[in-house]
């Protein structure tokens, strides 16, 4: 098939555990077409929108002043096309996932991918290059060297104030909880004693020994810990 882009990405793991290749189609008004059966229901929904919110959020993303102008940006014969695609693509062979007007599919085969070039003919292909498990690559060389992330488990009542000490203890030059982390314990409108930890936040680091100080401090609470790398 021709691609009119196509790249690879040097990952520890394949796309959701399962997939070689990822494809991402920009498709104006993708995001409304949640819960919508139809290309009439969508429509609908989009007349709806138009009258009762004339400035779309989306604006203040892409930063455009006419605000009417996402509407008519709009091509109902493609969104159509995406949501024929939708619900007759195999479950088993190809996944999707929106974010504003980006869909991404991913992939086992290339060839899943020849319909979705009709919706977005500047369709950008990424294959993934799986290298050791336990590495991490960045495009940019990585402040630190490893990063350990958290089990998505409840939090013991005394983990706020064990991360505290710690950041007390050790300065950013050595160790640094995620920001995400950070907000989730400090912020006053979430505080809650008995909160669960999200799997996506994690600790970094520069010496390993670290991982031993971290085990001390937060026993049962640490998940899979990996080496950071710049691309190459």
């Amino acid at each position: 098939m021709a691609l009119s882009k196509f790249k690879t990405e040097k990952r520890n793991k394949l796309y959701f555990n399962r997939f070689k290749y990822k494809a991402i189609a920009r498709i104006v008004g993708v995001q409304y077409t949640y819960y919508t059966s139809d290309i009439d229901t969508y429509v609908n929904r989009i007349e709806k929108f138009k009258s009762s919110h004339p400035v779309n959020l989306l604006q203040k993303i892409y930063r455009d002043n006419d605000s009417i102008d996402y509407w008519n940006k709009i091509d109902y014969s493609n969104i159509e096309k995406y949501l024929i695609f939708r619900d007759t693509m195999s479950k088993d062979k190809i996944m999707s996932r929106i974010c504003g007007d980006l869909v991404s599919f991913f992939s086992n085969d290339l060839n899943t991918f020849d319909y979705i070039l009709h919706l977005d003919p500047n369709l950008t292909i990424t294959e993934a290059q799986v290298l050791n498990k336990d590495t991490m690559y960045f495009k940019k060389q990585p402040r630190y060297k490893f990063r350990t992330y958290f089990r998505a488990k409840r939090m013991p009542k005394d983990f706020s104030d064990n991360v505290r000490t710690l950041q007390s203890m050790y300065s950013k030059d050595i160790m640094r909880f995620s920001s995400g982390l950070t907000r989730t314990l400090f912020h006053k409108s979430q505080y809650n004693p008995y909160r669960y930890m999200h799997g996506s936040h994690f600790v970094e680091y520069h010496d390993d020994k670290m991982l031993t100080i971290l085990s001390m401090w937060f026993p049962d609470m640490l998940a899979k810990t990996y080496s950071l790398n710049k691309e190459t």
